[in-house]
């Protein structure tokens, strides 16, 4: 585990803003329909959202829009809307929420407690923060560039910490007065903050961490890009924040760290016409008559056999056809997978899927999920269907999730996963408590 550090979180005053109106989820999850919610009452002067956190976190991908979120962090902090901590803090940032996975009538409520720390940054080779999943430039450059101009990292990273003896989970669940800064989300997503300055509070997570292994969960682009922040100024100062990254920690004995599937959509390449036949040559295929009923089928598969959900792989009349997908001989499936790939990799379906259905028949390969325009993604099953029923998608395939377990062993062995194998759930909300890229930690 590297080192983590208290810091001098920015954040907003609770007094001046209602919570509610200023968090906003991370880049990469929100929609422009979203946005426009967040963001669409930010004229009003009697209204929160003009200080919404995705007016920082999304700024027009210009020049001119990335030294705006300065000029904005500026303005809200000479106004009192964001105040910075006069202490050197961590900070325990909690969010309840509904299980989405619950098979019953009342969803199960969840809560889900991370350590938010300054986290000492180190290469992806050295293994001490490992990743699981390859980055994609375009993005990388997006927000190096919203680095560079505002020289703040607006949202966290998340983390997984190998915590066998559950002692990192006991120590985040211990008892809390109430919280410096909460607010509900969109989605009815609690979220609440607070500010740990005690020396031996926080000492106490530095050691109890001091020997987990630690693996980045979500963030992975906001990792490399931290990285590239930290070549870019050439910092060599071991007390110099850029050193360090906003990461919030969270123990992987937590029952409400959860992956979400996250299914494939085949936007451009057309279903062959011999595609069920030669699906055949490793998968027992059938035609169902749902999607529902096919996706149950393939979740109860989850231990194995190797299942999926093909969708639109027939021409159909009215909704697209449906078919599940089991394989016969785990063995026969296993000798389609490079043999470069190690066990740990082979066990995770959405690689599986890759290697033994998008790559020989579709030609999409690891390349052509990191690139943008062939293969988009969803976590909803009826969002899959109706994007082949409208015409958006010409085929999709539904793939159960990876296990933590799962990602923590490919992550130890330096290898990566293909693009959105994973999407833990909830993300980390922008908008709790940003982190200055120019301070000095003690």
């Amino acid at each position: 585990m590297p080192e983590i550090r208290p810091f001098k979180g920015l954040r907003y005053d609770p007094t001046k803003v209602n919570g509610s109106e200023v968090i906003a989820p991370p880049y990469d999850i929100v929609s422009a329909e979203e946005l426009n919610l967040l963001q669409g009452l930010s004229q009003s002067e009697a209204n929160d959202r003009r200080y919404n956190a995705s007016l920082l976190e999304n700024p027009k991908k210009t020049p001119a829009g990335y030294r705006e979120v300065l000029k904005q962090i500026r303005a809200w902090t000479k106004a009192g809307i964001l105040i910075k901590d006069r202490q050197s803090s961590v900070y325990i940032y909690e969010q309840t929420f509904r299980d989405p996975v619950t098979h019953n009538s009342v969803p199960k409520q969840l809560k889900r407690r991370v350590l938010l720390a300054a986290t000492q940054l180190s290469k992806p080779a050295e293994g001490i923060i490992r990743h699981h999943e390859s980055t994609m430039m375009p993005h990388r450059e997006d927000r190096l560039k919203l680095y560079k101009s505002s020289g703040h990292a607006i949202s966290p990273i998340l983390c997984s910490v190998e915590d066998p003896q559950r002692a990192f989970l006991t120590l985040l669940n211990q008892g809390l007065s109430e919280p410096d800064f909460s607010g509900v989300d969109s989605s009815n997503i609690v979220h609440k903050l607070w500010q740990i300055t005690s020396r031996s509070h926080i000492k106490q997570f530095q050691t109890v961490l001091q020997n987990m292994p630690a693996t980045v969960a979500d963030g992975h682009h906001r990792t490399m890009t931290a990285l590239d922040y930290l070549d870019a100024n050439n910092s060599h100062d071991a007390n110099a924040a850029s050193s360090f990254a906003l990461m919030g920690l969270g123990s992987d004995q937590d029952e409400s760290f959860i992956i979400l599937p996250t299914h494939r959509l085949l936007l451009q390449d057309e279903v062959p016409g011999d595609a069920v036949e030669r699906l055949s040559a490793l998968f027992d295929v059938e035609r169902v008559a749902s999607i529902e009923i096919a996706w149950s089928q393939t979740q109860q598969n989850y231990a194995g056999p190797v299942s999926f959900v093909g969708i639109g792989l027939e021409e159909s009349s009215s909704t697209p056809s449906v078919h599940t997908l089991v394989a016969r001989d785990r063995m026969a499936v296993d000798e389609t997978i490079p043999s470069r790939l190690n066990t740990a990799s082979r066990q995770v379906d959405a690689l599986i899927l890759t290697e033994t259905i998008l790559k020989p028949i579709f030609g999409i390969d690891q390349a052509a999920l990191s690139g943008a325009g062939r293969v988009g993604f969803t976590e909803d099953i009826h969002d899959a269907e109706d994007a082949v029923r409208t015409g958006s998608a010409k085929a999709a395939f539904l793939v159960n999730p990876a296990t933590i377990d799962q990602v923590q062993s490919v992550a130890s062995t330096g290898e990566v996963l293909p693009q959105k194998t994973t999407y833990y759930y909830p993300k980390l909300g922008t908008g709790m408590v940003f982190y200055s890229l120019t301070d000095k930690l003690g």
